[in-house]
């Protein structure tokens, strides 16, 4: 019974492939945002020898609810001690070996999370009106740089704001199925 895969290539390129996840128009637009990575950083954000080798990664440490954005990264916070960074898949084996060395001599450590993570980048006149069909949180009021973790509809997802007239939505790989589906039934009357 030798039934395992014989390569190590992932089946799908994203948690989405399956539908047509760019829709664009006037008045919504939604589109996945594919080969990313999604590193988890875990570290003490009141010790000063992890915001030390956080400055020697180029990364400057989110304040609660917030984002920092190096230009080849975006840096969630999470939690106290937690930060999710999402930067470029070419440049994940790099960064984590770079981290790794960073933080081996202080209580800090990173983990790919790569797989577990997808994201969507939603816009448009009637975005926030969707957004509102999902969740009862004001998106209007989540102002630039700034992040939240919440629900849309039973979804667990982080959303995060870096344009003042768009959204990006990070859902688990095992909600994204689910999540696209409440998406589009919450959007139909803009499409």
């Amino acid at each position: 019974m030798n039934n395992l895969a014989k390569h190590s290539d992932p089946v799908y390129e994203s948690a989405l492939e399956k539908y047509n996840t760019t829709f664009i128009s006037e008045n919504w637009k939604v589109q996945e945002t594919k080969k990313k990575a999604y590193i988890v950083i875990r570290g003490r954000h009141d010790d000063d020898d992890f915001i030390g080798a956080m400055h020697t990664l180029e990364l400057d440490v989110p304040k609660p609810m917030k984002i920092t954005d190096n230009g080849k990264g975006i840096l969630i916070w999470i939690s106290p001690d937690e930060s999710l960074l999402i930067l470029e898949d070419e440049l994940r084996d790099k960064f984590i070996k770079k981290a790794n060395t960073a933080f081996s001599d202080i209580f800090a450590y990173v983990i790919d999370n790569s797989g577990s993570f997808t994201s969507l980048s939603i816009s448009g006149n009637h975005y926030l009106d969707v957004m509102a069909k999902m969740s009862p949180y004001d998106y209007q009021q989540l102002e630039k740089h700034s992040a939240l973790s919440t629900q849309l509809a039973k979804a667990p997802a982080i959303i995060f704001r870096t344009q003042t007239d768009s959204l990006t939505i990070l859902v688990r790989f095992s909600f994204a199925d689910y999540l696209w589906q409440i998406i589009e039934s919450a959007s139909s009357e803009y499409t």
